[in-house]
């Protein structure tokens, strides 16, 4: 089950640990935190920022990516993620036979998606998501995220943001 509340958790990484560039990270009471930079410095800008997002352990990543652009208003791409997922629902093609696994959690290999607006104003939005992961025993699998990802230990996310258009 998908918990669309990204909640809990807190950032154990040194504030400015990542050159600089912006670190959020949610705290248990829903905010976030960073690394001083103002909340509000990204939508101040017209260019595209990377910024640095830690999703706690338990809580839906698509979910907590999605609950971050809609916050501060931005379009959002997901350059690189590290860390354990849980709970993947990967779209498979028909009579694709899923490859068994013999973990609970898997790591993340590569992890990349955009969610952005087309159109605030009639609420037109893009969301895609894609995933490659590999199990203890070695297995390797992937594709497009349908409705969650579960991250089973802090999930440390690369993006790419920029003002809504």
């Amino acid at each position: 089950m998908s918990n669309s509340k990204c909640l809990g958790g807190s950032s154990s990484a040194a504030p400015g640990s990542h050159g600089g560039a912006p670190h959020y990270s949610f705290n248990s009471d829903g905010s976030l935190t960073t690394n001083g930079v103002p909340m509000n410095a990204i939508s101040n800008h017209s260019v595209m920022e990377t910024v640095f997002l830690e999703i706690p352990n338990g809580f839906d990543v698509i979910s907590c990516v999605v609950q971050f652009a809609q916050q501060f208003e931005l379009c959002v791409t997901v350059l690189t993620g590290h860390g354990l997922i849980s709970d993947v629902d990967i779209a498979c093609p028909p009579g694709t036979i899923r490859p068994p696994c013999v973990s609970t959690s898997f790591q993340i290999i590569s992890l990349s998606g955009t969610y952005s607006y087309l159109n605030a104003a009639s609420g037109d939005i893009i969301s895609s998501f894609h995933v490659q992961f590999v199990d203890a025993a070695g297995n390797v699998m992937g594709g497009r995220i349908n409705s969650q990802m579960k991250a089973a230990s802090t999930v440390k996310l690369v993006l790419a943001v920029s003002p809504e258009v």
